[in-house]
């Protein structure tokens, strides 16, 4: 966008910074909410702190870094990523920018939210033994041992990643909770306890005894409180009490000898018992912890045993099982229900032919296939193998089904709902109702809670559909609540619906609306944000219209299919009478608009776009009351005229750029704003909004905001929310709901109604049916709860580590909206328990000896064997670890207790190295290789002091008996400096770098061996320059431009300075300056400096001209009555904010000259400082018949006119008549229809302007000959001879007053023959005018494959292609050899060129060597490059 030239300058101290609170309880709070004031005392927290969300979700931060670095992508053996990168720049910078990690996040967002749940259940928040309290060692680290292998067999059995998640983050709690309320950290202990929460753990060295004194008092019951943990004393945890009715049986009242210690803070009724005070170190605050000034290497040490976990799973589980357990792969599942009853014949053969296309050319993670019948249903096909899915798929045949026309529909979708990952789509195809209907309601909270869309294609092929337990009503209601699609056809078009499937495998998309049930016109706004790459619009039903329009006023008309496959940018996915799914490709950013109107029946529209930025959110209750307070997430649905808080986790807003969130819209299903939440606090990975209360009718949620350059973005949640008067809540513990094969167990279940007093039905099922009971019914008044019992009975057969996926739900007989269901996870246990580790010897230690030397170490292998044996739950796995080995182990079943022997081959280059055991239960045993260090490698390279302009690094190299040859440096992957170095620890100080930016080095040892030179290993480092005045911690900072309210690019800038001028910005514009300090490691500060900056308009000068409005954008003139006109333009792109009005003349046109008829002002309002919008003017009355010029001129505030746009266009003779009133152009009628039906002139004067080597300008006029009917100029240009005599380009243009147009990318030295001709809307056109020119001169490329084709003892044969670069501007070649040249004459430029040259080379010696120099030559004997040949006559 042209820019005035405008300055702003910025004056202030720039590196402000600002501190930031938050608490090292379960999540992130607000410690100012009047709620947790008393509790958290904001005034006195000290510094930053941290909570169990964010604990969790750093450690999986730095564990994955390393583990993308130990696993780098194949495409990136020396895949680097920085140490401070999150989640989501981790994801990307992995597997691309643009993947979407939502899956990813939801996976890390499952593990941190099950961690905040054992302080939110009733059967984990009270309990010592969960929450590290009372001095009870033995239950706490049992309790989480006890865990261990039931996260490790649902992996390594039943891959069910889900329950394994929902235990791994119950265990952390425990975990990280040990730092913060033991004495741990007050002994001076500066790691982490290894084995603690694993199977094995022989307990803590020095636990304190009951009778021993531990604690001494503190000065007060309150605050702050130093050296009360006794010098020696045994390791303890901290007694907490406070009254609560539910609390009762789990809590551990303090010993009265005086010498326990207490929890402590304001919550603890223990802190006021003697000895006073208290030792958690949870928050930063003394008013909740009194050994706040800890809280920070709690927190890290909860990091690091978080971390070490993880560790010992991934050594469980190896690579593939890791990377599910955190939803780590690229790509989505295809997840088909299938109905296989007799009827569906046809469509399945349909069905079949198209999966096996979507295979073979999508690239799906994951492939489900569930098909069913009446009664049977599966079994289920999940796999990862193509081959293996569609062997299953194939296998399929219709057969059977009852008389009823109902199936077992829902038990099909039960089954896919358990297998299919987080958000998933899952396509079920089927002809008839769902008889087992019993599951619908659980159904539909399993895909909620799992955020996967069902989509139902039903075929309507028989007449006999019946209602018996479901209707097609709640197929929509499937749809509609789990935000998919339903879709009616009286046959399959399968050809329609496969691109659907194909396009739910290969995008990742966020969804930006969803309308249902659009039952009259709708206008819908589309915010198009630059971190879309495309986005796809689905309209499911039949409209009479349809009509996108970009931001600039373009139109779209999405009925007419053949318009939309002819745009470039346009991709049509799928298009049928009854669905219609486009995408748009690179679309520009600003506001679209969709204007659509049903023909009959309602219509759908789902909007979904490709994004960097994504939304995951959700509702959750501030629960201000002991032990921990916490925003509590809510099961299941969430309750009608209830204040929540809504959790917004955004997915990927650092690298989107996002500026703000300024509102929450809760909106019906068919688009009404039924709430808005205005929000203006911070943003961050996951932040908190107080909600209004919720509506009674269902409702998405949308999230609206800005991103830096001003445009606005919208992400919706397509969960279709459904508000209810009803809870179900599980109410027993992991514990409890697990059984042995062949055992029984009982869970209970929390059903409160807030309705009207009323009876509930209860119905419970799991995907494995080992539930044999259930409650049927309980009668519960308002306001009140009661327990409903599960029954559960494992089968003997049944496979230890096998998880069940239980739903239970709970409906009033009163009220239907009195409906909720809680969904979780039963486990198999063991038979038997099993805390030994497998064992691991090694039979034959390996040998490097001489050859453990980088430079060498590849040219030889080590050989190890080692005998490995389980004697309790048997082996299930023997690996190696790191990759790189080549393996033979013995064969032998899963549980084998017998010894079993295994022998690895590596290279020298691997020294250290682990064999690995895993047993049934996940036990893991391992043999550690360990030959030394490797020599040559290069180890603590660091940055240890910069300057402005330099850096000063220093590393060492382990001793290697080959001698360093010299060491390659490369800063910022540009210039690259090579050096010796003899000694082991070196030094190098780098120069001539920039100022206050972030430095980057990459250094590698260069070895010499037989005269060759081998690079080792790299090593990276990486410091932030100084600015030009230090002595602040923040060196520098960086000042980012930020457009308010309008389109223009952010632009950012580093300066070490106190001022700053930024220049062109746009005038008549607000900008928001933000300041952002950077530190010497070159990381942003939190806080950032927001200034508003409005430029001036009227007194801003362009040289010296008066900045003015660019020319209105798009103007089109729309002929609708005899006597009326229609004018549509859109802002200006040049300083639209100038624009206070605009001014509409008509003219009428005769001959040359035109005479004005009309001046009219129209009110702008451009310069309310949003995006480009458009205008709409009506001008009457006029002249049938006339042909008229409309101009529209912007006016700014100083009345200074703009250029204008200018439309010519003819009135019609009389209103327009309906085609349908005539046959043919026989009657009178139609001839004077088609009066208006003129075809243009062709355009005149056609001459040819600039022209260069590569380029041709042509300029024209205007037709003579019905100009007006003149809507666009066609142009076609061709090479004029030669064998590639054809077409080259067809270019439309709209006609405008700009009537020339370049042809650019051309060969030079070459004749081409350029057309022209006139086409008016209709379509007619003139006839075409021609005219030829040539292309410039241009130096050439070398010839290409100079080679020798045949030889003799006295001549050599040549031969050689044209120069591929501007080869027809060679007018001869230049041949030289020792004794000898001679000159090639080349075709004329221009004329037809051979792709072959030949010469032959006589009169040379036998058996002797020449170099032969082939030259090309252009006009004035201007040389191109020379190629050079060597060979040799015959002997």
């Amino acid at each position: 966008m042209p820019k005035a030239r405008v300055s702003v300058a910025l004056v202030g101290a720039l590196c402000a910074i600002f501190g930031t609170a938050s608490g090292f309880l379960a999540t992130p709070l607000n410690a100012s909410d009047p709620d947790l004031v008393h509790i958290l005392c904001p005034d006195e927290t000290k510094g930053i702190t941290r909570d169990h969300k964010w604990i969790t979700r750093e450690a999986i931060r730095r564990n994955l870094r390393q583990f993308f670095i130990d696993y780098p992508p194949a495409d990136k053996p020396e895949f680097v990523v920085p140490e401070s990168a999150s989640l989501t720049e981790l994801y990307h910078a992995y597997y691309g920018s643009s993947a979407s990690p939502a899956r990813f996040i939801r996976a890390v967002n499952t593990i941190a939210e099950s961690n905040v749940h054992a302080d939110s259940s009733t059967t984990l928040r009270y309990n010592p033994s969960i929450q590290a309290d009372a001095e009870i060692f033995d239950e706490y680290s049992y309790s989480m041992s006890d865990r261990y292998p039931q996260i490790l067999t649902a992996i390594l059995v039943d891959e069910a990643f889900p329950a394994a998640r929902s235990l791994l983050g119950v265990t952390l709690h425990s975990l990280q909770k040990f730092y913060a309320h033991s004495t741990w950290v007050e002994q001076g202990n500066t790691d982490i306890v290894p084995d603690l929460g694993l199977p094995g753990f022989s307990g803590f060295d020095d636990p304190a005894q009951p009778d021993e004194d531990v604690c001494t008092p503190c000065p007060s019951a309150q605050g702050e409180c130093r050296g009360n943990v006794l010098s020696g004393a045994g390791l303890t945890t901290g007694y907490y009490t406070y009254v609560d009715a539910l609390a009762t049986d789990y809590l551990v009242p303090k010993p009265t000898t005086g010498g326990k210690c207490s929890h402590g803070g304001v919550l603890d009724d223990t802190a006021g018992e003697a000895p006073v005070g208290g030792i958690n170190k949870d928050t930063a605050s003394p008013c909740f912890s009194p050994h706040y000034y800890l809280h920070n290497e709690a927190a890290e040490l909860a990091v690091k045993a978080t971390d070490h976990y993880l560790k010992v799973i991934l050594d469980a589980v190896d690579v593939d099982l890791y990377r599910k357990l955190f939803d780590l792969y690229h790509g989505s599942a295809l997840s088909i229900v299938m109905d296989t009853t007799g009827s569906m014949g046809d469509e399945m053969n349909a069905v079949k032919k198209q999966v096996h296309q979507i295979v073979e050319s999508a690239s799906a993670s994951l492939y489900v296939l569930v098909p069913f019948n009446d009664p049977a249903v599966g079994p289920v096909t999940k796999t990862d193998d193509a081959k293996a899915f569609l062997a299953a798929v194939d296998a399929l045949y219709p057969h059977g089904g009852g008389s009823d026309y109902s199936e077992m529909f829902w038990s099909g979708v039960q089954l896919a709902l358990t297998n299919t990952p987080e958000y998933g789509t899952i396509f079920c195809f089927t002809d008839a109702t769902g008889k087992d209907g019993e599951l619908m309601d659980g159904d539909i909270a399993m895909a909620q809670e799992k955020n996967t869309k069902v989509t139902v294609v039903f075929s309507i092929n028989n007449n006999e559909v019946s209602n018996k337990v479901t209707s097609i009503e709640d197929f929509h209601t499937l749809c509609d609540l789990t935000g998919g699609l339903f879709i009616p056809m009286e046959k399959f078009d399968i050809e329609e619906i496969t691109p659907l499937l194909d396009d739910s495998v290969e995008s990742s998309e966020v969804d930006i609306n969803i309308m249902k049930e659009i039952s009259s016109a709708k206008s819908i706004n589309i915010p198009i944000d630059d971190s879309i790459f495309d986005f796809k619009i689905q309209v499911v039903g039949q409209p009479s219209s349809c009509v996108l329009r970009d931001r600039s006023g373009k139109e779209y008309d999405i009925m007419d299919e053949a318009a939309m496959r002819a745009e470039p940018n346009v991709e049509v996915i799928s298009y049928s009478s009854t669905i219609r799914a486009l995408r748009w490709n690179s679309p520009v950013a600003g506001a679209w608009n969709l204007d659509l109107e049903p023909l009959t029946e309602t219509l759908s529209v789902d909007i979904q776009g490709n994004s960097t930025l994504s939304w995951l959110g959700g509702f959750a209750l501030l629960d201000p009351s002991p032990p921990h307070p916490h925003y509590m997430d809510v099961e299941g649905r969430p309750l009608m005229d209830t204040i929540y808080y809504i959790d917004v986790n955004l997915v990927g807003y650092i690298e989107s750029k996002v500026k703000d969130i300024d509102r929450i819209d809760y909106v019906s299903i068919k688009g009404d704003v039924l709430r808005t939440i205005d929000y203006s606090g911070e943003i961050d990975d996951e932040f908190y909004v107080r909600s209004e209360p919720l509506p009674e009718e269902p409702f998405y949620v949308l999230l609206h905001g800005h991103v830096i350059s001003g445009n606005a973005f919208c992400r919706l949640m397509s969960v279709l929310i459904t508000p209810v008067q009803a809870s179900v809540e599980v109410a027993s513990t992991t514990k409890e709901l697990s059984a042995r094969p062949g055992d029984k167990a009982t869970g209970k279940f929390i059903v409160t109604n807030y309705g009207l007093e009323s009876d509930f039905t209860i119905t419970a099922t799991d995907d494995k049916h080992f539930i044999t009971s259930v409650t049927p019914s309980v009668h519960i008044t308002q306001n009140s709860s009661a327990y409903v019992t599960v029954g559960f009975s494992v089968p003997t057969s049944a496979t230890p580590g096998t998880v069940s996926t239980v739903t239970v739900t709970a409906a009033s007989v009163k009220q239907t909206q009195s409906v909720n269901s809680a969904v979780t996870q039963f486990v198999v246990l063991p038979l038997e328990e099993d805390h030994d580790k497998p064992t691991c010897v090694v039979n034959d230690a390996p040998s490097c000896e001489g050859f453990e030397f980088m430079g060498i170490c590849h040219t030889k292998n080590w050989t190890a064997s080692a005998t490995l044996q389980d004697s309790g739950s048997g082996m299930q796995k023997v690996y190696p670890k790191p990759d790189g080995f080549s393996s033979l182990v013995d064969d032998f079943t899963r549980g084998s207790t017998d010894p079993i022997r295994a022998s690895f081959v590596a290279s020298c280059c691997l020294l250290q190295a682990d064999i690995i055991g895993v047993d049934v239960v996940g036990n893991v045993g391992k043999c550690q290789i360990d030959m030394g260090v490797l020599g040559g490698v290069i180890y603590d390279f660091q940055v240890i002091e910069v300057g402005i302009t330099w850096a000063y690094l220093r590393w060492s190299l382990t001793p290697n008996a080959i001698e360093v040859h010299k060491y390659t440096l490369v800063d910022n992957d540009d210039y690259t400096w090579e050096f010796p170095c003899k000694t082991e620890t070196c030094y190098r100080n780098v120069t001539d770098l920039e100022p206050c930016l972030l430095q980057n080095f990459k250094l590698s040892p260069v070895f010499t061996v037989d005269g060759n030179d081998i690079r080792g290993g790299n090593a990276y480092a990486s410091a932030t320059t100084l600015s030009r005045a230090p002595g602040s911690p923040f060196v520098c900072s960086r000042l980012c431009l930020n457009p308010s309210g309008f389109f223009d690019p952010v632009r950012c800038n580093m300066t070490e300075k106190t001022s700053f001028k930024f220049e062109n910005v746009e005038a008549c514009a607000k900008y928001e300056v933000q300041i952002t300090p950077i530190d010497l490691e070159g990381t942003l500060g939190r806080k950032v400096v927001t200034v508003d900056i409005h430029t001036k308009g009227r007194m801003i000068k362009l040289g010296t001209l008066t900045s003015v409005p660019g020319k209105p954008v798009n103007l089109q003139v729309k002929m609708e009555t005899y006597d009326s006109a229609t004018l549509t333009w859109w802002d200006p792109m040049d300083h639209a904010l100038c624009v206070e009005t605009y001014v509409v003349t008509t003219e009428i046109v005769s001959g040359v000259s035109s005479q004005e008829v009309s001046h009219r002002t129209y009110r702008s309002g451009a310069n309310a400082g949003i995006t480009p919008q458009q205008h709409f003017f009506q001008e009457k009355p006029l002249k049938g018949c006339t042909n008229y010029t409309f101009k529209v001129y912007p006016r700014g505030f100083s009345g200074t006119m703009g250029p204008y746009a200018r439309e010519d266009r003819e009135t019609l003779e009389t209103d327009p008549i309906p085609a349908r009133v005539f046959m043919s152009l026989e009657t009178p009628l139609a001839r004077l229809w088609h009066k208006a039906l003129r075809a243009p002139g062709a355009p005149k004067n056609l001459t040819i302007g600039q022209i260069t080597p590569h380029s041709i300008s042509i300029l024209y006029d205007d037709p003579a000959e019905n100009p007006q009917c003149a809507a666009h100029i066609g142009l076609d240009i061709a090479k004029a001879s030669g064998e590639d005599k054809q077409l080259l380009s067809s270019t439309s243009l709209v006609k405008g007053h700009i009537k020339e147009h370049t042809f650019n990318k051309l060969d030079a030295c070459t004749k081409y023959v350029i057309k022209i001709m006139a086409s008016s809307p209709e379509g007619l056109a003139s006839e075409w005018d021609s005219i030829e020119a040539s292309t410039d001169v241009e130096v050439s490329g070398p010839a290409q494959n100079l080679r020798v084709d045949g030889k003799t003892t006295t001549s050599i044969n040549l031969k050689w292609f044209e120069p591929e670069a501007n080869g027809r501007c060679v007018i001869k070649y230049s041949l030289s050899w020792e004794g000898g040249s001679i000159e090639i004459e080349s075709p004329t430029p221009g004329g037809s060129l051979p792709h072959e040259l030949e010469q032959l080379v006589d009169g040379l010696n036998s058996c002797t060597e020449y170099t032969f120099e082939l030259t090309p030559s252009i006009v004035h004997d201007i040389e191109g490059p020379t190629v050079t040949l060597i060979d040799k006559t015959v002997c």
